[in-house]
This record gives C-alpha cells, structure tokens and sequence, in this order.
C-alpha cells in the first residue's frame, strides 16, 4: 500500500489523460504488455516486459564492465532472475504464505541469510565471490555495491528504490534509468490505477483497522518493515546476530517474536485487500498482475 496522498494526486492526473477511452467497456485497455493507450507496464517503474527486460541487461552488462575495469570478475545475471526475486521477498516459494510467517514473520530480524539476495546476484557471481579471499570479498563488495551490501540491483529495482545504492550498481542505474525514477519518491502508474480505485481504498481502510484491533498502529506495510529494519539495525548493528549474548540476544529474541506475531496478524488482516487488488487488476490488465 502506498501513501493515499501521493496516489490520490497522480491519479487525478491519469484519470484525466485517460477520460476518452474508459467511458466504453470495448475500448477500455487491457493488454499484459501495457501496449495499449493509456496503460503503463505492470513491470517495475510501470515498465513494459521488453522495456524492463532491455533495462536489466543494459544494467547488468554496465554493471560487469565497471566491475572488470576494477579488476573483478562479475557475469550479467539474465531477467529471469530478476523476475525470480520478488518470490524470495519476505516469501519462500517452496512454503505457504502462513508457514513462512509462522516461522519467520517477515524475514527481517529472524533469519540471517538473504535468499532474494542471492537470487538476484545468481549462482555464477556467488561461485566468484566464495572463490575470493576475506580481503578481496570486501573489496568487491565496495566496487559493486557501495556501502550497502544488500542493495543489489535487483533487489532496489524490486523495490524501485534505487537510493541506497553505489559502487558499479549505482554508476551503471544512473547510466540507464531517468532521474524521476532514481529519487526514491516515484510511484508506479499501475499502483496508481489500481490503488485510486475505491474498492481498494476501502479494503485498505479495512486493513489499517483490522491491525488496529490488536494493537498495531500502521498505515501500510512499508511502515511495519521500516519498523523492524531499523530495530533489527539497533540491536545487531555490525554484528553476527548469531553470536549475540545476554541482553542483546534478549532483546533480539523479543524483536523476532513481535516480527512473527505482527506478520500474521498482518496475514489476517490482508485478506480483503488481495481480493480486491486482484479483482480490480483483472478488470484493468485482463489478469492479476501483483505479486
């Protein structure tokens, strides 16, 4: 779920650059590709399949040649990783939607390996890096990424938020991408048109006082993740979580049940909001187009 306010304003925008051709069932848009006037893509940043797929092997192929220029080895990961990730965020596609956050709420201070991270970089960078030294792991991980280890690029473009990149990823995004899609405050024209809908307003109402019922003071997700990365941050800092003991291990331990407990609340309370998505989504691109 996104900021109303922001939605609200863009939708005004594309509702009324899209007047002409809703009025009539048989001219309304439908098609996947977002080919169709006045429908963006249902990819990232609203990119069609081709536009997103060009942008992720030009990245990549930037992204290799900086690397190489550095004097490291670094293969460009086909899309189809790409697409792979969002399956590996705070999800596991081999487990139920309710398993996942029984045992690990959203991932975030419960487990300590990052499997939509390395989805994303794919198996042959993985073999490249395992095959480096302690020293020169470091430093590909300043070359590539920066300061932020697990902004990859295919995690940042899953979020479209490319702001805490750097290193390679960042000179090759900044290459690639238009600057309105680099601030971090872009907002996808497909939420857009799915999320104005009073349906799904009202579903998203209806979450904020289902979570509200227990206790949980939210707007959206986003929030409930901000929320326990910067907590998660507060207690392990720069440490292995694994190693925690006394007062900081209590702590952690809290966090890690909180986190499971909201996450299934959040399940819970979710519900009428992924119908309603994905009937709206049906209606606007011929099939649900979500995640």
């Amino acid at each position: 779920m996104r900021s109303r306010l922001v939605v609200l304003l863009l939708a005004v925008t594309l509702v009324a650059a899209g007047c002409g051709s809703s009025s009539s069932p048989d001219t309304a848009p439908r098609a996947l590709d977002g080919s169709a006037a006045n429908l963006p893509g249902v990819q990232a940043f609203g990119l069609t399949d081709a536009e997103f797929a060009a942008n992720v092997e030009t990245t990549e192929k930037l992204i290799s040649l900086c690397m190489n220029e550095a004097g490291f080895e670094y293969v460009p990961v086909d899309v189809t990783a790409f697409l792979a990730v969002e399956d590996w965020l705070r999800a596991d596609p081999t487990t139920s939607r309710l398993e996942f956050k029984t045992l690990w709420g959203y991932g975030i201070s419960t487990r300590s390996d990052f499997p939509a991270r390395d989805v994303g970089l794919g198996p042959q960078n993985l073999r490249i890096y395992a095959d480096l030294p302690p020293a020169d792991q470091a430093a590909y991980d300043r070359t590539l990424f920066g300061d932020d280890t697990d902004a990859t690029f295919a995690i940042t473009i899953d979020d479209e938020d490319f702001t805490s990149t750097g290193g390679c990823t960042k000179k090759a995004i900044d290459e690639v991408f238009p600057e309105e899609m680099r601030t971090g405050t872009f907002v996808n024209p497909k939420d857009v048109l799915v999320e104005s809908d009073p349906r799904v307003q009202l579903a998203e109402q209806q979450w904020i006082d289902c979570m509200s019922e227990e206790g949980y003071e939210y707007l959206d997700q986003d929030e409930i993740i901000d929320e326990y990365e910067e907590q998660y941050d507060i207690i392990v800092g720069d440490d292995d979580p694994d190693e925690l003991t006394g007062t900081r291990l209590d702590a952690l331990t809290e966090l890690q049940a909180d986190e499971i407990a909201v996450a299934l609340r959040d399940l819970e309370c979710q519900a009428p909001v992924d119908e309603a998505v994905r009937t709206v989504e049906v209606e606007i691109f011929g099939a649900p187009v979500s995640g």
